[in-house]
């Protein structure tokens, strides 16, 4: 059965043991088989119960823990393969068994987070210690029942002072357009407090009419610039009260403006015309935040750019996939129903469209839910009909302070081959520097056992560039050295990068001389950075914790040593050139739509292309499944097969980089794309029908001999001359030789059954 939902007691911590396992050297060597096409055991994943009698604990560990916490208060249970032990008990008594302590912070609590903190590492008696790789105490996350959206104060205008408009420090930006809100001053120096139909500074003393308003748009970077006039009619303007900062009403006008060029840091300046023809100044364009003209993504868009048939529903009950939430992300039914019909998703209705493991809030999902939203809304409308979990683990790690990835792995474990999700999608990543290592070492391990069962898991690469978020909270001082991002920087997972559309997405596009100047007119993908108005960066580096894996050796050591952007060196950039490299690819990851409530919202992150990918893998899954082939699995030496075989599957990305965070804050150094892998966008973003063609063929060829459907009856009359009679003296033959093998298995089955039950147990 599926692991069902945990319930949190809100007065209880919930204590992950993890036991030391046996035998991780094999189950690696057998996970690099069953993942690897050019393995004869591709394909041949272990069952939960052939996994567990390998690894697990020892019987004298396991006993041990039993015995110890058995005795306690509180409830103590195993996981499945008994590596894992849920021990749940109040805070006192975490504190009296752990030997630590535990503070309850005062104050105003944060949705999603708790007011439990950890101020000492626990410390329980050396036998049981030795038992154990680690504890991971888990707390229950305050989330109110009907949280409400924090109130965005409105901006104030200066009363007076000044004749030139001043337009409001944010401006919207779309496909092509951008959209500006603005007051007007009259010539008394005095903000407008009339309406358009009414007449702009009518009622000023010593003014004039303001008939209509100059908007120059720039972009600097482009040297390109618009001047456009806005009469000051109705049909242009429109117009709500504002406030003054002391609290006085004026008017606030807004304009759309329309054939601004896509992809370039945009800004306005603006000035008023009177009716006696003299003009004001134009206003300070420092006075507003540089926007980004751009597309939004939305599930039709993704689904023309990587040729996804988004209207073909997944058809086979065992297809099925996951999003794993934490940190108090929830979403709303409601919500996800009003996305589909607005953005026009079909419905299938052959089976229940969603199915939650866990608790959720709808409530809460309007409000404060921007990740799971996201996630559930695009999944679901770009993999049509495939069974979807939305799979909640509502509780914080307290050493940490972040997600419970163990918690999650374990109810993994607990839940049947039949029944567990066979693509996973986790937008969640962090600091690894942060993490302990045996909780890295163990969660990487669980990824491990996942790839043996045949699971895919991918995970979002992170969203601040090459240094990490301390970039963007502390500032510049964090650059200089490759803060990776974790679980993203695991070996056994597929880390998801992010790119953006522009036009100037190969090196020769933007070319300028006195003679040559190239103008791309197609967008293409490009790295998703905060400074060309992604919203994020791209997370990418080298592990300093795991060692390069197998599968990608080829693929970085072409990285490491190519010319076009050469990776930077030692004294400008610290990192570990050895590691695991990551993203392993990348897909759009900026200005997603997300349905909050009753609002559209633009949300950006590898958060965004990680469900993307997840949502094509489900698609591949389908063919296989459909086949009477295994799934995917592990997918990562496939990719780095298919980029060595067929590189033109992938959108190679070779413009960006990732120095900068999300924030405004840019390091002089960071990794930059190149041609084929790049430690910025990976292998690039998948052609979705390309590789779909070259699964099927490969597949074929890998699994021909072992899934095969019914044989084909052979039509005897198209055999010409003699070989006719040497074909049915074979075929007898053959007949009589299986007669044979079924006999001497019959008879010696009792034989077979007793020597293979006397097979040494493994070492542990």
């Amino acid at each position: 059965m599926i692991a069902g939902q945990h319930s949190h007691n809100l007065d209880g911590i919930v204590v992950l043991l993890a036991l030391r396992q046996r035998n991780m050297d094999l189950l690696e060597r057998k996970a690099q088989a069953v993942s690897d096409p050019s393995s004869p055991e591709y394909g041949r994943y272990l069952e939960r119960d052939e996994l567990y009698g390998i690894s697990g604990s020892s019987a004298y560990n396991v006993d041990l823990v039993e015995k110890f916490f058995s005795e306690l208060p509180g409830t103590f249970q195993f996981s499945f393969g008994k590596d894992f032990a849920r021990y749940t008990c109040t805070i006192a008594c975490v504190e009296k068994v752990f030997n630590t302590t535990l503070r309850i912070q005062k104050g105003r609590v944060a949705p999603g987070t708790t007011p439990i903190r950890a101020s000492e590492p626990v410390r329980l008696p050396v036998n049981i210690q030795n038992a154990l790789e680690g504890t991971s105490l888990n707390a229950p996350l305050f989330m109110p029942p009907h949280p409400r959206q924090s109130k965005v104060m409105p901006f104030r205008y200066k009363r007076s002072g000044r004749t030139a408009p001043r337009v409001r420090p944010m401006m919207v930006a779309g496909d092509q357009f951008i959209s500006i809100h603005f007051v007007a001053y009259c010539k008394d120096k005095v903000v407008n407090q009339d309406t358009v139909q009414n007449g702009i500074c009518r009622n000023s003393p010593h003014s004039r009419l303001i008939t209509a308003f100059d908007v120059l748009v720039l972009q600097t970077a482009t040297n390109w610039q618009k001047l456009v006039r806005v009469p000051a009619v109705p049909d242009t303007l429109g117009e709500k009260v504002a406030k003054t900062e002391d609290n006085q009403t004026c008017t606030e006008f807004n304009a759309t403006l329309g054939n601004i060029q896509n992809y370039a840091s945009t800004t306005v300046r603006i000035r008023s015309l009177f009716s006696d023809g003299s003009v004001s100044d134009f206003s300070d364009p420092s006075e507003v935040m540089p926007s980004w003209p751009m597309a939004y993504t939305t599930p039709s868009l993704l689904s023309r750019n990587y040729r996804i048939p988004m209207h073909e529903p997944v058809r086979h009950p065992r297809n099925s996939i996951s999003v794993a939430e934490f940190l108090g992300q929830y979403y709303n039914p409601d919500d996800l129903d009003a996305f589909f019909k607005l953005m026009g998703v079909r419905e299938w209705g052959t089976r229940p469209k969603l199915s939650l493991i866990g608790e959720n809030l709808p409530m809460a999902g309007s409000v404060l839910g921007g990740e799971a939203q996201l996630d559930i809304q695009y999944i679901t409308s770009l993999a049509a009909n495939v069974s979807t979990f939305f799979w909640s683990v509502p509780s914080i790690e307290l050493a940490t302070r972040q997600e419970p990835f163990l918690d999650w792995l374990m109810q993994l474990e607990d839940t049947d081959d039949s029944e567990i999700p066979l693509v996973h999608s986790v937008s969640y990543s962090d600091d690894a520097l942060t993490m302990p290592f045996w909780f890295k070492r163990r969660v990487n391990e669980e990824f491990m056992k996942l790839a043996l069962r045949g699971i895919t898991v991918l995970v979002a690469s992170g969203d601040d560039g090459v240094s990490g978020n301390f970039v963007a909270k502390e500032g510049l001082k964090y650059c200089g050295v490759n803060r990776e991002e974790f679980p993203s920087s695991s070996p056994w997972v597929t880390s998801v990068g992010g790119t953006q559309l522009a036009q100037e997405n190969v090196p020769v596009c933007g070319y300028a001389s006195e003679d040559v100047m190239v103008q791309c007119p197609h967008d293409g993908e490009v790295v998703c950075t905060s400074d060309k108005g992604g919203g994020i960066t791209s997370g990418g580096g080298f592990s300093s914790d795991f060692p390069r894996p197998w599968y990608q050796h080829e693929a970085v050591e072409h990285y490491l040593h190519q010319t076009d952007n050469p990776v930077p060196s030692q004294d400008k950039l610290k990192y570990n050139k050895f590691g695991r490299a990551f993203p392993d690819l990348a897909a759009l990851s900026s200005n997603y739509l997300v349905l909050m409530g009753d609002d559209l919202t633009a949300m950006s992150g590898t958060s965004a292309s990680t469900p993307l990918v997840a949502s094509m893998v489900a698609r591949w899954n389908e063919d296989r499944l459909q086949q009477r082939m295994p799934p995917l699995g592990f997918l990562n030496p496939l990719l780095y097969q298919i980029l060595s075989k067929y590189p033109s599957a992938f959108n190679d990305v070779q413009i960006g980089d990732n120095r900068c965070s999300r924030g405004s804050a840019c390091c002089p150094t960071g990794f930059a794309a190149a041609r084929g892998w790049d430690a910025v966008s990976g292998c690039g973003s998948p052609d979705f029908q390309l590789v779909a063609k070259i699964l099927r063929e490969d597949a074929m060829m890998s699994f021909r001999s072992r899934f095969s459907g019914p044989a084909q009856p052979l039509a005897l009359d198209a055999v010409q001359g003699p070989g006719w009679m040497f074909l049915i003296v074979m075929m007898l033959l053959q007949s009589l030789i299986t007669g044979f093998v079924v006999f001497v298995l019959m008879g010696g089955c009792r034989r077979w059954k007793l020597v293979h039950a006397m097979r040494p147990l493994l070492d542990g």
